[in-house]
């Protein structure tokens, strides 16, 4: 399936373009404001090639993708126009994470660059100090600082377009705080400028975060306040320039200020929470990440992240979360040798490799998440390599998204020991997770074994191939085999939960609790059958045993109104083995096991 099919099919699953009020995207998540959350068809868009999972998490719909996510999106823009419109106005703390994502997602391509660029020339003028004055040094040192000193530039661009304004108005903003006049009176230790005899207050603004996504907020709020009122011939004259001459001083004097502030505050406050309680700080800290990582708030800390990079010259969370990406990468690789199945461990081996280089969500949702014990191998593994970076005071020296290839910023001219610790912590974290959840996923070995399947009707069982239905017969909804019922008890044909019942009560799946998906599907196109013909004595969630009852099927209605009644189980999702507990005899109670083949 292309990028445009995957990206056109997830659109009419969320119920279509009219459904789709806002949308975006992170480093792993295609990210959907819906009007109707119930138009959603989650469990399609799930099972779609290219498609790691999806969620529902504080009012908004997640598409998992991983590292394709940017490509997926570029085609779900397109066909959605573009544009994105925006969600309800009203507040809540996942619409604030979105505008932090929004607003930051964009320019981590810039960030990592020149992150990485900063940790490849300390490792070069540690180890060859003389170098530090070449003039390609130089010249590459400046290529590196580019992003992070003009950050607000960037931001503002991101912010304007996320608060829906005049690109180029977000960017005199930045200006005006880069400007060189200010910059340079700043530097001789005052501004030397005042509004209505009130002094600007006197920061350095390059490197910042806060106070340009601040000034940007202002801008939009009072760009479309005067936008409002102003006649349509004159606003292209008065609009952008009224806005701007009120944004620009109010921002210096006021809200650029408070944002400086903030950011001072922001990192003194991680490095005392450090200081006074690091240990259970970062074990803590660590512990939980999978689950935020779930959640989708780990991209709400960037610009705290970045934030302290500029205020200290270092961050303390970022090696957390490099040793997250190395917990996730241990899980999956211990979940992978235990198991058979050639397939699953292929693919758990390779969302290992995928979360070694940074991208965690693989392997979380695919490995982790669905085996239970590796998640949690993960979680205790990366408390632990938390706790770890705390005890060797760990820094990283620079914004960048974690992973191995994220090493050199633990680098440092005169300092390579922060390097060497980082190495010790992660590969702790990545042992530690990989033989926990070795220890822990001892049902993995087993869990390939043949399935046994008990024959839930009383009849002449038959292969799925002589099912008077194509798609059964052909096994595209998964091997399985098929019941001529004489009797209309169904039960259980495994143990497990009841995942979802058809509104025609037609269809029941369950899930086995090593996680293996069962359709039963009660005869053929029986959704048309008039009346009631099926009664459920279960519902979505129960927890049932083999043989239990599930439904009861009026065999003479369904014979009245000429539709098919066979009864077929099948493994929609699963390649694996399986076995079929023999019919029972004429006078045998229905489900009972006589024999296995």
């Amino acid at each position: 399936m292309t990028d445009s099919e995957l990206a056109r099919t997830i659109i009419a699953n969320l119920g279509g373009s009219a459904n789709i009020t806002h949308h975006l995207h992170c480093v792993t998540r295609l990210r959907f404001n819906l009007r109707d959350d119930t138009a959603a068809d989650l469990d399609a868009i799930a099972a779609l090639p290219g498609v790691l999972g999806t969620q529902r998490q504080n009012g908004q719909t997640q598409v998992v993708i991983g590292p394709r996510v940017a490509d997926v999106y570029a085609q779900v823009a397109a066909q959605l126009g573009g544009a994105s419109a925006a969600p309800a106005r009203h507040f809540s703390l996942q619409q604030l994470f979105d505008v932090i994502t929004g607003i930051f997602s964009p320019i981590i391509p810039a960030l990592v660059a020149g992150g990485i660029l900063k940790g490849l020339l300390a490792i070069v003028e540690s180890i060859a100090p003389a170098l530090a004055k070449n003039s390609t040094v130089a010249l590459i040192s400046m290529i590196s600082d580019v992003p992070f000193y003009f950050l607000p530039v960037l931001l503002a661009v991101t912010a304007a377009r996320r608060f829906k304004v005049n690109e180029f108005l977000g960017l005199c903003v930045a200006g005006a705080m880069l400007y060189p006049s200010f910059t340079a009176t700043i530097a001789s230790g005052k501004s030397g400028l005042s509004l209505f005899g009130a002094t600007i207050p006197s920061f350095t603004y390059s490197d910042s975060v806060f106070p340009v996504i601040l000034s940007v907020g202002l801008l939009a709020l009072v760009y479309h306040a005067i936008d409002r009122v102003i006649p349509a011939m004159f606003k292209l004259v008065v609009v952008p320039a009224v806005a701007l001459l009120i944004t620009i001083p109010v921002a210096l004097l006021v809200l650029a200020p408070l944002g400086a502030y903030g950011g001072q505050y922001l990192a003194s406050g991680i490095v005392w929470l450090f200081t006074k309680a690091g240990l259970l700080t970062g074990f803590l800290l660590g512990f939980f990440m999978p689950l935020i990582v779930l959640t989708g708030m780990h991209q709400s800390t960037s610009p705290i992240q970045i934030q302290n990079i500029a205020t200290m010259g270092y961050d303390y969370l970022l090696p957390i979360s490099f040793a997250h990406n190395m917990a996730e990468s241990g899980a999956a690789f211990g979940a992978a040798l235990r198991m058979k199945n050639k397939e699953r461990r292929a693919a758990a081996m390779s969302t290992s490799f995928s979360a070694f280089l940074g991208i965690s969500e693989p392997a979380l949702y695919t490995v982790n998440v669905i085996n239970k014990t590796p998640l949690i191998a993960a979680m205790i593994a990366n408390g632990i390599g938390g706790a770890l970076t705390v005890v060797f005071s760990v820094k990283c020296y620079a914004f960048v998204m974690p992973g191995i290839t994220s090493l050199p910023v633990y680098a440092k001219a005169g300092n390579m020991m922060n390097l060497v610790w980082m190495i010790v912590c992660i590969a702790a974290t990545f042992v530690i997770a990989a033989g926990l959840a070795f220890a822990l996923s001892r049902q993995l070995a087993t869990s390939e074994s043949a399935l046994v399947l008990h024959q839930p009707v009383a009849g002449q069982r038959e292969p799925l191939s002589a099912v008077a239905d194509a798609t059964f017969a052909s096994g595209q909804v998964g091997q399985g085999f098929a019941v001529q019922p004489s009797d209309g008890e169904v039960v259980a044909p495994v143990a497990g939960t009841i995942a979802s019942i058809a509104e025609t009560r037609h269809a029941i799946t369950m899930t086995t609790p090593d996680g293996t998906g069962v359709l039963l599907h009660l005869g053929i196109d029986t959704v048309t059958a008039p009346g009631t013909p099926f009664t459920v004595h279960v519902a979505v969630g129960d927890h049932v045993a083999v043989d239990q009852p599930l439904v009861t099927m009026d065999l003479a209605q369904l014979a009245a109104a000429h539709l098919d009644p066979t009864v077929i189980v099948t493994l929609p999702d699963a390649h694996r083995p399986f076995t079929i507990a023999a019919a029972p005899a004429p006078a045998a109670s229905v489900g009972s096991t006589l024999a296995t083949n």
